[in-house]
């Protein structure tokens, strides 16, 4: 960050809240606030938290130097867009210019995992280790690769993604077009909508199928970027516990041969980055 000592605003846009703060250059947050996310009038409530939290700064917070903003995908980085699944109301909505015009602050525009993934290499689990895929399975599936040290990005900022891995083919049809992908079969949202209960009240069957399904979301994505560690969290994952952890680890040892990842090390992020500390290592540089 520049100038020394500079702040970052931190952004989050998530189905459920949306949450903005002020981070320091230690990872410290040191104002927050956040709201449900609405059905319709996004970019207006967000406006106003925005202005709520660099308001609530006081005099001894360095301003900001740069906004770090993380959103559940499908997204265009290069276009600075986003179209969240959940967040129907934003389709292709011009995020990173409307933030710019807001802020009058350089804006850096990724995934939730994405983010995730730079704040473990920040402050986390992932500090020493220089390439994995990254896991979030909660309201959505999320999911990011760095490889050698380097994010894979793609051409709009998608590559990492695992949540449209076709993972049954004779599965359900998903919201992006196609049939059995992994983010209508493990997502939090996906998995109360068919067992038309909360998650705590899944039967062991449901949790192991879903463990198998995303043993085999790893598997594949493992053979192709050619990772062995997989960092994994998020609401399903707590939810579920040991069980889906125990299912995800057999079925990939099951289907993931290849003798250079035969070291493979499924890690759960007891205690991941927080979401607001994870965006703004959007900014932060690793290390």
């Amino acid at each position: 960050m520049s100038p020394a000592g500079a702040t970052v605003l931190s952004v989050v846009v998530d189905p459920v809240r949306l949450s903005a703060g002020i981070v320091d250059a230690s990872g410290d947050v040191l104002v927050r606030d956040r709201i449900s996310t609405p059905s319709r009038g996004v970019w207006r409530v967000l406006e106003q938290l925005i202005g709520r939290v660099l308001a609530a700064a006081s005099d001894d917070v360095a301003a900001p130097a740069a906004v770090g903003v993380s959103t559940t995908t499908p997204f265009d980085q290069t276009g600075g867009s986003v179209s969240p699944h959940l967040i129907p109301a934003w389709t292709a909505f011009p995020l990173r210019g409307y933030l710019e015009d807001l802020t009058g602050l350089p804006v850096v525009l990724d995934s939730a995992a994405a983010a995730l993934a730079e704040g473990e290499r920040w402050l986390g689990a992932a500090r020493h280790v220089d390439s994995s895929l990254t896991l979030i399975v909660d309201t959505t599936v999320e999911s990011a690769c760095i490889v050698a040290g380097r994010r894979l990005r793609g051409a709009q900022g998608n590559a990492g993604s695992i949540a449209h891995t076709v993972v049954d083919p004779a599965g359900p049809p998903c919201w992006c077009g196609g049939i059995g992908c992994l983010a209508v079969l493990a997502s939090a949202t996906d998995l109360e909508r068919e067992m038309n209960r909360p998650l705590r009240r899944a039967t062991d069957t449901i949790i192991d199928r879903t463990g198998i399904l995303l043993g085999r979301a790893i598997a594949s994505t493992l053979a192709i970027v050619d990772v062995s560690t997989v960092f994994i969290t998020g609401s399903v994952v707590d939810t579920f516990g040991d069980p889906l952890v125990d299912a995800i680890h057999r079925e990939v040892m099951l289907r993931s041969r290849l003798t250079h990842l035969g070291d493979f090390s499924l890690v759960e992020l007891a205690d991941p980055v927080q979401p607001l500390v994870a965006a703004a290592a959007l900014v932060v540089p690793a290390g």
